[in-house]
């Protein structure tokens, strides 16, 4: 019995692997004896009954924790079973960028941690579950917040999706709800108006300018004739994929319209109804729904893209028609 236990508790394994490391993904209702069988076909373990009668005994023959399970060289097999049955699974970093969709998070939470994308879609969009989360919105477009997110292979799309929104809570505090107040918006129409500033903002020192450039429309009643809106219409809003997606700068809301692109007839067509679109078109940042909430004091009305990231920004439509010029002359002189 001295032996089992030693051989068990204190000598490493035999490694008959190549790499230094080898990972195992548990699947959500896996049992030992399946989980076994994979171990002994990557030549981990050579006999896996004591894990099947340890694990029985524990009653977690049938409950381990799905996900991703690192094992190293020089393990035992005490550690091996004890990482399964206390379910200690690799947490992997998966970064969320700004200014991505639903359908965009989802691919991404796909390819890095297995997950059913099409579920989490249904999740995000799931209006009972939505009202669960205290969220007054169709769908959570612009409610997953961006950030850094360690997260296990396999994680239930619920959980992913209520994380998510958590973290937006912890950044749109009392006191920006305050502040939405002050200006006569909803908590809903600054998330919408920061998703617009952050499809926009190339350049993060913009943001308050071209906040302030749809403050000031708003103000007038002029119309937004925001293209990213446009594109979120002709792309995004139905699920598809936009044309630009794999851009090389990442920047999906970065393709130029095409003039009949301006008649789809969409509440999220800025150039056709006037106001704010009825939702977020992205999921912003931080510093795009502060932006939303704090524009910058000037009294621009217009902007046009530079082609290097930023903006010219005029008060007038003379000023905004000369700098178009100017830019299409300068793209034009380019050898």
């Amino acid at each position: 019995m001295l032996i089992i236990v030693v051989r068990w508790c204190v000598v490493p394994i035999p490694w008959n692997i190549k790499e230094d490391s080898v990972r195992v993904i548990i699947e959500e209702g896996d049992s030992m004896a399946k989980i076994v069988e994979r171990l002994k076909e990557i030549n981990l373990i050579e006999d896996g009954k004591w894990f099947l009668i340890l694990s029985k005994l524990l009653g977690k023959d049938r409950h381990i924790q799905a996900g991703r399970y690192d094992f190293d060289k020089g393990i035992t097999l005490y550690s091996i079973f004890n990482k399964l049955v206390t379910g200690k699974v690799t947490f992997i970093e998966v970064v969320i960028p700004e200014g991505l969709t639903i359908r965009e998070i989802a691919r991404i939470l796909k390819k890095e941690i297995g997950i059913d994308s099409a579920q989490f879609v249904k999740v995000a969009t799931d209006s009972q579950f939505i009202r669960g989360l205290h969220i007054s919105a169709s769908n959570l477009e612009g409610y997953l917040f961006p950030n850094t997110y360690k997260l296990h292979w396999g994680m239930d799309p619920d959980r992913l999706v209520q994380t998510m929104v958590n973290e937006f809570k912890k950044i749109f505090t009392p006191n920006l709800s305050e502040r939405a107040k002050e200006i006569n918006l909803s908590r809903h129409e600054v998330v919408t108006l920061g998703s617009m500033i952050e499809a926009e903002a190339r350049d993060g020192e913009e943001r308050e300018m071209i906040s302030a450039v749809y403050h000031n429309r708003l103000k007038l009643g002029m119309l937004l004739q925001c293209d990213p809106t446009v594109i979120y219409a002709l792309w995004g809003e139905q699920g598809g994929t936009r044309r630009n997606l794999n851009r090389p700068d990442g920047r999906a809301f970065a393709q130029p319209l095409l003039l009949q692109d301006l008649e789809i007839d969409s509440p999220y067509n800025t150039y056709k109804y006037p106001g704010l679109p009825p939702g977020p078109i992205c999921n912003p940042g931080k510093a795009s729904l502060l932006a939303a909430l704090s524009p910058a004091d000037v009294d621009y009305l217009y902007f046009v893209a530079k082609g290097d990231g930023t903006h010219v920004f005029s008060s007038t439509l003379d000023e905004h028609n000369r700098a178009k010029n100017k830019i299409k002359q300068a793209r034009r002189n380019k050898p």
